[in-house]
């Protein structure tokens, strides 16, 4: 540690007394909180040296457990005190991942003595001393220490200025320290926010199942709001084992602010610590403390979402209509949670776990339409992820719509899942559209619902209009793959590869994993004739869907300049259908080796099944060297696609 540091010091045109913990500037005295004050004292005491966020803590807080985004909080609240009376926020040097260190130089204050000026009725000026004595001025010795200073301005004049100083600092310690009165000014400019999944106080927990329950609680409850913009539950998951840092996070996620959770649990106690940040500054509308049970999530639920919204100052017609649980039943409830947790996994064992979740709330609550709508939705993942294409599976999940739809006739869950299997499975083009368009009026801030009717619409070949409900979905869920990959389906479908290709490019960029993405840009770089590029982007694909044996199969078959000879490879190894392909990928890689009568005949077997994906061909540009073909247009007459 440096030399001792005197109890009075300075720095720039500040003053400090470490012992009495008062700050002043030019002589007025900064109102600053305590903890504020503490900070200051203990990173000057320390001046030059890095202090860890530990030591801090301890010293600050030494009787408390404060999690580290308050000290954060503090030290920039401290850096902006600096910014408003004109010093630099370096003072307070950031040392990333350890702590902080105060860089400023220290200088003792002239004859330790602090003055500041305090209004009496009568317009007596005092002078505090150290030793805590006071003494009167006169306006004689007033006026000659303002002489010495060179103003030259009169008594009234010194006193107005001085009255128009107390009044300015006033405010900004009000403002400052009142967070109500601060919140209602900051809210104002919110649009949009992510709540970020919630994190433990300690590591290894083995709680991330309760974790996520509760945030996809919270999101699911404040996404009705029509003021503000909620990320979907899908926008964070990427998030949950990311260590960066919350204010980061939001940019990412393009959001005005974002809530930041921390919770601990003993037994079936919960504590859950909760924080409203602004991202553009970094600023705390408000902290708070909620304390519940692990099996009553709906009432910590209750408590959390009604705090966050009066935080958001929103309406009373809205959050009259946010505060409406959907089941009275605790226990269907914690069902439905842990059904919506298995739900957002999307791979097979996951959703049928879901399903069984999702039908222990509805036994639990027959009137619990959220479950149904979920249900619902369960079992037409399984159809349009080519696991169960069967009837069966659709007449089930129809039925749940029904129900779900008898309870809450604008529940825009159930009625995007409804236009859904209208346009994918009974090529009902107009009442899809109708319930898609029902979904985005009933939820306007509902990614899903813009991006599925956005989905309708490309296969409609109405590809402005698509465009538009994709781009309106991206901007509500900034990193949704479904949206950009659906969005790079637009440009493929109208034919502007250039754009296609970018646009799967920038996919890749959010998640350079989803096979998907590389089977999408494969059937863009064929459609320009970069065939060698494609065999390789369909040789990735299946590497990162599991399929190594097939993809190094591929690879040691393909030769440059031969790119024909791996499709028909591919093209044999999945003749016989297997498990993990489907009709319409057969039939649009049958058009790479110009076998036409082949395409035709997995088309024909895709119109048999209802396969989810066949209603493409009307859009995807390989299938329009078919067009001359009578039974291809008797297929497009099937669908629905012309007359």
């Amino acid at each position: 540690m440096n030399e001792e540091i005197p109890h009075v010091c300075e720095f720039g045109k500040f003053r400090l007394n470490t012992q009495k913990k008062t700050l002043w500037h030019d002589g007025i005295s900064v109102p600053m909180p305590l903890k504020e004050l503490e900070l200051l004292c203990v990173l000057i005491e320390n001046r030059g040296e890095l202090v860890t966020k530990e030591e801090l803590l301890n010293k600050v807080w030494e009787d408390s457990f404060v999690e580290e985004s308050n000290l954060s909080r503090h030290i920039y609240l401290l850096r902006q005190t600096f910014k408003e009376f004109g010093e630099s926020e370096d003072l307070i040097q950031n040392v990333p991942r350890r702590g902080y260190r105060f860089t400023g130089d220290i200088g003792k204050a002239a004859n330790g003595e602090v003055i500041i000026e305090k209004h009496t009725s009568t317009r007596t000026l005092i002078e505090i001393q150290d030793d805590g004595k006071e003494k009167s001025i006169t306006h004689a010795a007033e006026e000659k220490r303002h002489a010495l200073t060179g103003f030259a301005l009169s008594h009234r004049l010194i006193l107005s200025v001085s009255a128009i100083a107390a009044i300015l600092l006033t405010g900004i310690f009000f403002f400052r320290n009142y967070p109500n009165f601060q919140s209602k000014v900051s809210v104002l400019e919110i649009k949009s926010v992510a709540v970020l999944p919630v994190k433990s106080f300690s590591d290894g927990a083995g709680d991330d199942e309760l974790r996520l329950r509760i945030t996809d609680a919270l999101i699911t409850r404040l996404g009705h709001l029509d003021r503000i913009a909620v990320r979907p539950t899908s926008a964070v998951l990427p998030f949950v084992k990311a260590e960066q840092d919350a204010l980061e996070v939001g940019k990412e996620l393009r959001v005005d602010a974002v809530i930041d959770s921390r919770i601990q649990q003993e037994g079936e106690r919960l504590r859950v610590t909760i924080q409203l940040l602004k991202v553009a500054t970094g600023e705390q509308l408000w902290s708070e403390q909620f304390d519940g049970q692990a099996n009553q999530i709906l009432d910590l639920q209750d408590m959390i979402a009604a705090k966050v919204v009066q935080s958001l100052d929103t309406e009373a017609s809205q959050q009259k209509t946010m505060v409406k649980r959907p089941t009275d039943n605790s226990d269907a409830y914690e069902a439905y949670l842990k059904a919506r947790y298995f739900w957002s996994k999307r791979d097979e064992a996951s959703l049928r776990q879901a399903i069984e979740y999702f039908n222990q709330a509805i036994a639990l609550d027959p009137k619990f339409a959220e479950a149904y709508s979920g249900l619902a939705d369960t079992q037409h993942l399984l159809f349009n992820y080519n696991i169960e294409v069967t009837p069966e599976i659709i007449v089930q999940a129809k039925e749940n719509l029904r129900r779900a739809l008898e309870l809450k006739p604008d529940s825009a869950d159930a009625l995007t899942t409804l236009g859904t299997i209208q346009m994918g499975y009974d090529w009902d083009w107009q009442r899809a559209e109708e319930s898609l368009k029902l979904a985005t009026a009933a939820e306007p801030n509902s990614p899903t619902a813009h991006m599925r009717y956005g989905a309708l619409l490309v296969r409609l070949g109405r590809f402005v209009e698509s465009q538009a409900e994709f781009e309106k979905g991206i901007e509500l869920d900034p990193l949704s793959l479904v949206g950009n990959m659906n969005l790079g389906l637009v440009y493929f479908c109208k034919k502007d590869f250039a754009a296609a290709d970018t646009q799967y490019r920038k996919t890749l960029e959010i998640d350079g994993k989803a096979g998907a993405t590389h089977w999408l840009l494969s059937r863009v770089l064929w459609q320009e004739s970069r065939k060698d590029e494609a065999v390789r982007e369909i040789i990735r694909a299946l590497e990162l869907d599991g399929n190594t044996t097939l993809a190094e199969k591929l690879l040691t078959k393909s030769n440059p300049g031969q790119p024909v000879d791996a499709i028909r490879q591919l093209l044999f190894a999945w003749r016989n259908n297997p498990p993990g392909t489907n009709p319409h990928n057969l039939a649009y890689l049958s058009t790479y080796v110009d076998d036409r009568e082949k395409a035709m005949f997995w088309i024909e077997k895709s119109v048999a099944e209802h396969h989810p994906w066949t209603t493409w061909v009307f859009a995807a540009p390989e299938f329009e060297t078919l067009r001359d073909i009578p039974r291809f247009q008797a297929i497009l007459r099937e669908l629905k696609f012309v007359e």
